[in-house]
Protein backbone atom coordinates (compact mmCIF):
# COMPACT_ATOMS: atom_id res chain seq x y z
CA UNK A 1 0.00 0.00 0.00
CA UNK A 2 1.59 3.23 -0.86
CA UNK A 3 2.60 5.49 0.57
CA UNK A 4 4.27 3.76 3.52
CA UNK A 5 4.32 5.03 6.47
CA UNK A 6 6.17 4.09 9.57
CA UNK A 7 4.71 2.60 12.65
CA UNK A 8 3.76 5.57 14.89
CA UNK A 9 2.54 3.51 18.23
CA UNK A 10 4.70 5.06 20.47
CA UNK A 11 6.29 8.35 21.32
CA UNK A 12 9.56 8.00 21.42
CA UNK A 13 9.52 6.50 17.94
CA UNK A 14 9.00 10.15 16.37
CA UNK A 15 11.58 12.18 15.03
CA UNK A 16 11.02 15.21 17.56
CA UNK A 17 15.02 16.19 16.96
CA UNK A 18 14.83 15.76 12.64
CA UNK A 19 16.51 15.84 11.03
CA UNK A 20 15.72 19.97 9.74
CA UNK A 21 15.74 21.47 6.59
CA UNK A 22 16.36 25.06 5.90
CA UNK A 23 14.56 26.63 2.66
CA UNK A 24 14.71 30.00 1.30
CA UNK A 25 11.80 31.94 -0.73
CA UNK A 26 9.72 34.83 -0.97
CA UNK A 27 6.24 36.25 0.39
CA UNK A 28 4.97 38.97 -0.46
CA UNK A 29 7.99 40.48 -1.95
CA UNK A 30 9.73 39.66 1.45
CA UNK A 31 12.16 36.62 2.00
CA UNK A 32 10.71 34.04 3.89
CA UNK A 33 12.78 31.73 5.45
CA UNK A 34 11.07 27.76 6.62
CA UNK A 35 12.71 25.21 8.73
CA UNK A 36 11.28 22.03 8.68
CA UNK A 37 11.65 18.57 10.39
CA UNK A 38 11.30 16.78 7.37
CA UNK A 39 11.75 13.74 9.72
CA UNK A 40 7.90 13.64 9.32
CA UNK A 41 7.51 13.44 5.64
CA UNK A 42 8.08 9.68 6.11
CA UNK A 43 5.34 9.39 8.16
CA UNK A 44 2.50 11.21 6.39
CA UNK A 45 -0.18 12.52 8.69
CA UNK A 46 0.22 10.73 12.23
CA UNK A 47 -3.06 9.47 14.21
CA UNK A 48 -4.63 11.27 16.92
CA UNK A 49 -2.41 14.69 15.81
CA UNK A 50 -5.21 15.65 14.19
CA UNK A 51 -5.00 19.41 14.74
CA UNK A 52 -2.26 22.06 13.71
CA UNK A 53 -1.57 25.06 15.59
CA UNK A 54 0.08 28.09 14.61
CA UNK A 55 2.28 30.51 17.19
CA UNK A 56 2.66 33.72 16.27
CA UNK A 57 5.31 36.11 17.06
CA UNK A 58 5.16 39.18 15.82
CA UNK A 59 8.61 41.30 15.58
CA UNK A 60 9.13 43.88 17.68
CA UNK A 61 11.75 46.04 15.29
CA UNK A 62 11.71 43.97 11.81
CA UNK A 63 14.78 44.80 9.32
CA UNK A 64 13.48 45.98 6.10
CA UNK A 65 13.77 42.47 4.70
CA UNK A 66 10.78 41.68 7.24
CA UNK A 67 13.58 39.06 8.97
CA UNK A 68 14.80 40.31 12.80
CA UNK A 69 17.51 42.17 13.70
CA UNK A 70 20.16 40.52 15.56
CA UNK A 71 19.58 41.39 18.49
CA UNK A 72 15.73 40.32 17.96
CA UNK A 73 16.66 37.25 16.70
CA UNK A 74 18.58 35.57 19.94
CA UNK A 75 15.88 36.91 22.18
CA UNK A 76 13.56 35.06 19.52
CA UNK A 77 16.01 31.61 19.91
CA UNK A 78 14.99 31.96 23.37
CA UNK A 79 10.97 31.76 22.83
CA UNK A 80 12.13 29.24 20.46
CA UNK A 81 13.48 26.91 23.38
CA UNK A 82 10.94 27.82 25.38
CA UNK A 83 8.22 26.80 23.30
CA UNK A 84 9.84 23.83 22.11
CA UNK A 85 10.30 22.41 25.53
CA UNK A 86 7.16 23.70 26.95
CA UNK A 87 4.68 22.14 23.80
CA UNK A 88 6.55 18.50 22.92
CA UNK A 89 6.75 17.76 26.38
CA UNK A 90 5.38 14.03 26.37
CA UNK A 91 4.57 14.66 22.66
CA UNK A 92 1.53 15.89 23.29
CA UNK A 93 2.33 18.55 20.48
CA UNK A 94 4.96 18.28 17.58
CA UNK A 95 7.03 20.67 16.50
CA UNK A 96 7.24 20.35 12.62
CA UNK A 97 8.33 23.73 10.90
CA UNK A 98 9.19 27.39 11.87
CA UNK A 99 7.84 30.50 9.44
CA UNK A 100 10.16 33.20 9.19
CA UNK A 101 8.70 36.55 7.47
CA UNK A 102 7.20 39.38 6.96
CA UNK A 103 7.91 40.90 10.82
CA UNK A 104 6.93 37.72 12.40
CA UNK A 105 7.60 33.93 12.83
CA UNK A 106 5.12 31.31 13.46
CA UNK A 107 6.00 27.81 15.15
CA UNK A 108 4.05 25.13 13.40
CA UNK A 109 2.66 22.31 15.90
CA UNK A 110 0.59 19.19 15.31
CA UNK A 111 -1.25 18.20 18.42
CA UNK A 112 -3.24 15.29 19.80
CA UNK A 113 -4.28 17.18 22.79
CA UNK A 114 -5.52 20.53 21.36
CA UNK A 115 -7.21 22.01 24.80
CA UNK A 116 -3.59 20.92 26.95
CA UNK A 117 -1.66 23.16 24.27
CA UNK A 118 -3.98 26.25 24.54
CA UNK A 119 -3.20 25.89 28.73
CA UNK A 120 0.74 25.85 28.08
CA UNK A 121 0.06 28.60 25.22
CA UNK A 122 -1.13 30.66 28.25
CA UNK A 123 1.61 29.19 30.77
CA UNK A 124 4.04 30.72 28.47
CA UNK A 125 2.70 33.59 27.30
CA UNK A 126 2.68 34.85 30.83
CA UNK A 127 5.93 34.14 31.30
CA UNK A 128 7.67 35.71 28.05
CA UNK A 129 8.11 39.43 28.14
CA UNK A 130 9.92 39.86 25.70
CA UNK A 131 7.21 39.43 22.58
CA UNK A 132 3.79 39.23 21.97
CA UNK A 133 2.21 35.57 21.37
CA UNK A 134 -0.66 35.13 19.32
CA UNK A 135 -2.21 31.32 18.81
CA UNK A 136 -4.23 29.65 16.53
CA UNK A 137 -5.46 26.16 16.28
CA UNK A 138 -7.72 24.54 13.61
CA UNK A 139 -8.12 21.00 12.32
CA UNK A 140 -5.80 19.11 10.14
CA UNK A 141 -6.21 15.50 10.24
CA UNK A 142 -4.50 14.83 6.84
CA UNK A 143 -1.24 17.65 7.42
CA UNK A 144 -2.06 19.45 5.05
CA UNK A 145 -0.59 22.55 5.99
CA UNK A 146 2.95 20.49 6.72
CA UNK A 147 2.30 19.63 2.88
CA UNK A 148 2.26 22.79 2.02
CA UNK A 149 5.64 23.93 3.29
CA UNK A 150 7.48 20.34 2.39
Amino acid sequence: MWPFKKNTSSPDQLPIDGPWSVGEGENDGKVMIVRANTGYREFGSLPGYEHQAGIAIPFRAPEPTGLPSWEENAQLDEVENAIRHSMQEQAESLLVAIITTGGMREFVLYTRAPEQLQKRFEQLRDRIASHEMQLMIQPDKNWEIYSQLM
